[in-house]
C-alpha cells in the first residue's frame, strides 16, 4: 500500500495561513488512517478520541522539547 505524500510548507511561519496549509496537508492521511480505523471494525467516535489524546500527547512531548532550559547562574 502506498504512503499519501504530505506537501512541505511553502509560506513562512509568520504567514496567517501557515497553519491552515499544514493541516490541509495532513488532513488526507489523517482521514485515510480514521477510516482504516474505522473499517477495521473500531468505533468512529473511539477512534477520533484516540486520535486527538494521541496528539495531545505528541504536542506535550515536542513542547517540552523545544522550551528552553533556564538559566541557574
Amino acid at each position: 500500500m502506498a504512503t499519501a505524500k504530505i506537501n512541505a510548507p511553502t509560506r513562512c511561519m509568520e504567514d496567517p495561513l501557515y497553519f491552515t496549509e499544514c493541516r490541509l496537508a495532513l488532513e488526507p492521511s489523517l482521514t485515510s488512517l480514521a477510516e482504516n480505523a474505522i473499517k477495521a471494525g473500531w468505533p468512529p467516535r473511539v477512534v477520533n478520541y484516540s486520535l486527538m489524546i494521541l496528539s495531545a500527547e505528541m504536542l506535550r512531548q515536542h513542547s517540552e522539547e523545544e522550551t528552553p532550559q533556564a538559566d541557574v547562574n
